[in-house]
């Protein structure tokens, strides 16, 4: 009774030793087996209180109770054991089952909510079907295919993707490793791991979801997990058979492993530092100023109720405001016409196709309010007269606005006409010498000019870039009206106002620099890594003085350093200044370099004086498209579609593969559309979705990429014979604007590619 046995590691080998133990030893705090899974099985309860994905830790958990069970019996076989083994698990009645089924019940009463809060919200019951379909997310349940990982081969290559993004392959061979060292040492806990990572994997394989990464954190932990008992395994095994006994050499070891994660870091920090995200509350605190209706509704997507929803709850902005999200178009939809049907005024902050002609539709601000009725008269609208024409339309006025963001120009124009227009027209703004916007419909884009009603009156608002001024100067502000994909040269402008512009002030830009030529302090720059051939290099630059007589060239070969004196600068005055440069040269690597004539540079702390400084390389790169590619903006070409059958049957799908080829860095994810229609347009099959199903936004394209996508279109099963044709294009879901083909000299031609010969026998 005074001694006992106890097995444990001591280096790499498996010791037995005997210790002597006082009569009435102090033992620490523990749990029995039995309590231990009653805190599991409560544990469990709470997650699936939180997602039901939670149903995944469950075939792990059951694993482990039955191993913590053989553990157990044979303890009770080993005599030394009799005294200190816990046999809980062995003894354990039906009291002890009651027990965990009431552990993994009892968070679920926190569902207990869903009902309570829908009678007081919405004064009736909420009912057992739609309970159940909440709890369970019935309305995603259309993107849950259990057989996608059997027929669908993309997915793996989808998952693949996302693992290799998040730890490279050098650590997906460490996490390999761990996971074998982790089987050969351990089984039962690698095995149980397993069961945990190969659930969450199995279901982002069958989950048709843009945010499929959400959903395999779980699984990342996991790998995480493994990764750990590869590097000490790496450590271990390396130390054991290099006879590595230094403590220097082993740290260096460690560094090794480690490295690899850190340069992983260092590379996506960019990506997910999100400092100088604002959430777009200076958009949301404009939208607010604007003179909205009171008790009015604003329908907004998923990204523009967060700075809405934020001002209105946490800052008291216009608590009489109805602002919501809805889950997708046939909601919104819905919730306009009952909200219209009952009087309310309602905007949209947000692109929903197929309003004209059924709502008269016009801007307050960013916002597209719809109505059922047309303005006809402007009353109490503070707005300059104007008397241009424009074929049948007449600009009776304009205002300039308060610009969202400070470094923008924002002016609603007010369209009457007193005829019908056949045609859709598009609105060009420019600045005289600068270049036009991108054409588009009146009234953000959401109302072509033939859905108008004689004697109605439309307010349009357009937002762009001002152009960056060194000093103050007065721009004469231009408008014209033409059919879409007009040439820019072709359009007549006519003078609106002339508007006084100050001189831009200093701006943050993304690089910061500490250099000095001449009299010019820089400060901050922003410019792309990679540039297509013979596409203009955009380039930002702020800092302190006179930028009047800078320089900038794009060079092979680094500045050298020379004998020289710099300067004291004599001027403080913040400027920004915006270029373009020309990039009419060969591919390879350059480097941009600024300069003054004449005039010595210093290119940071203590450095030697040069003729010029490096702000940082620029790769050109990139061959003439081939003749059957189509370009989208400069920003995306579609290299080939392949169709297997182009023959069409009732009910139906339609499979292709597009290539595409990623022509520059994207800032916004720009979504693909797909449209089947018959020969008076009537769309029969769509698919609108990000990239490879949804799960690779254009934001994360990497210039010179070459992406495979496949695509389904499930058609209507009421094709009649006759022939059909495919579309295809880009928009950006926030407003709806599509990218516009360009032709050989860069000119939009249209909004979309068409694909003919399709057809029903």
């Amino acid at each position: 009774r005074d001694w006992r046995l106890e097995i444990g590691d001591s280096g790499m080998r498996r010791v037995s030793y005997l210790t002597k133990i006082p009569s009435a030893p102090s033992a620490p705090l523990r749990f029995t087996q039995t309590q231990l899974a009653t805190a599991l099985a409560f544990v469990l309860g709470l997650g699936m209180s939180n997602h039901v994905t939670t149903v995944f830790l469950i075939p792990p958990s059951l694993l482990t109770l039955f191993f913590a069970w053989r553990q157990a019996k044979k303890m009770l076989v080993e005599d030394y054991y009799m005294q200190f083994g816990d046999y809980s698990l062995l003894n354990a009645g039906w009291r002890f089952f009651l027990k965990l089924a009431a552990a993994f019940a009892l968070p679920l009463l926190l569902y207990a909510y869903l009902p309570l809060r829908w009678q007081a919200v919405n004064g009736e019951a909420m009912g057992l079907a739609r309970f159940v379909d909440w709890v369970i997310g019935g309305r995603f349940q259309g993107a849950l295919q259990l057989t996608a990982w059997l027929r669908d081969m993309t997915r793996y290559e989808i998952i693949g993707r996302l693992l290799l993004e998040n730890w490279g392959w050098v650590n997906l061979v460490l996490i390999i490793f761990g996971f074998l060292y982790l089987l050969r040492r351990n089984w039962r806990t690698a095995v149980t791991l397993f069961l945990v990572w190969l659930g969450y994997i199995f279901y982002a394989l069958n989950y048709y979801v843009p945010d499929l990464g959400v959903f395999i954190i779980p699984a990342h932990l996991v790998m995480g997990i493994w990764w750990a008992v590869g590097a000490a395994g790496v450590l271990e095994v390396g130390g054991r058979r290099l006879a590595i006994k230094s403590t220097n050499l082993q740290s260096l070891m460690a560094t090794i492993l480690i490295l690899p994660m850190l340069l992983l870091t260092i590379n996506h920090w960019p990506s997910l530092d999100q400092s100088g995200d604002d959430g777009l509350l200076g958009w949301g605190t404009a939208v607010l100023n604007q003179p909205l209706a009171p008790n009015a509704a604003i329908l907004a997507d998923s990204e523009k109720i967060a700075p809405l929803y934020y001002l209105q709850q946490a800052e008291g902005v216009r608590p009489d405001l109805d602002i919501m999200v809805l889950p997708d178009e046939a909601a919104y939809r819905a919730e306009l016409d009952a909200r219209l049907a009952q009087g309310q005024t309602v905007y949209l902050a947000r692109f929903l196709p197929g309003l004209q002609g059924v709502y008269h539709l016009r801007s307050l601000g960013p916002l597209t309010e719809a109505a059922s009725a047309p303005i006809t008269q402007l009353s109490n609208t503070p707005i300059t007269p104007t008397n241009h024409t424009f074929g049948p339309i007449q600009l009776v006025g304009y205002a300039l606005e308060q610009a969202a963001d400070e470094g923008n120009t924002a002016v609603t124009l007010y369209w009457q006409t007193e005829e019908t227009i056949s045609d859709p027209l598009h609105v060009y703004l420019r600045w005289e010498g600068y270049e036009p916007t991108p054409g588009q419909h009146p009234a953000n884009d959401f109302y072509p000019t033939n859905a108008w009603q004689p004697g109605e009156i439309v307010p349009d608002y357009h937002e762009w870039p001002r152009p960056i001024l060194t000093e103050p100067q007065e721009l004469t502000l231009q408008v014209a009206l033409a059919p879409p994909f007009t040439p820019p040269e072709a359009l007549e402008w006519q003078t609106i106002t002339t508007v006084a512009l100050p001189a831009a002030e200093m701006m943050e830009l993304p690089r910061p620099y500490r250099a000095q030529i001449g009299s010019v302090v820089i400060g901050t720059a922003d410019f792309p890594n990679q540039i297509r051939h013979q596409t203009p290099l955009p380039l930002r630059l702020s800092g302190l003085g006179s930028p009047a007589n800078l320089q900038f060239r794009l060079q092979e070969i680094p500045p050298s350093s020379q004998f020289l004196t710099p300067s004291s600068p004599h001027s403080l005055t913040p400027f920004t200044l915006g270029t373009e440069l020309d990039t009419n040269l060969p591919n390879g690597r350059y480097y941009l370099t600024i300069s003054q004539p004449n005039t010595p540079a210093q290119c940071g702390w203590m450095q030697p004086a040069t003729d010029s400084c490096s702000l940082g390389e620029v790769e050109i790169s990139g061959v003439p498209l081939p003749d059957t590619a189509v370009n989208y903006d400069d920003k995306i070409a579609l290299l080939d579609v392949t169709i297997p059958d182009k023959t069409l049957q009732p009910g139906s799908q339609l499979n292709l593969d597009i290539t595409w080829l990623t022509l520059s860095d994207m800032a916004e994810d720009y979504t693909v559309f797909l449209q089947v229609v018959d020969a008076s347009d009537r769309i029969v099959g769509q698919v609108d979705s990000w990239p490879l199903q949804g799960t690779y936004p254009t934001s994360q394209w990497t210039p010179g990429e070459t992406i495979t996508d496949p695509y389904t279109i499930q058609l209507d099963n009421d094709l009649p014979p006759g022939a059909y044709r495919l579309l295809i294009g880009w928009y950006l879901l926030g407003n709806g604007r599509r990218l516009p083909v360009l032709n050989a000299d860069g000119l939009p031609i249209n909004d979309k590619l068409v694909i003919p010969d399709l057809s029903v026998p």
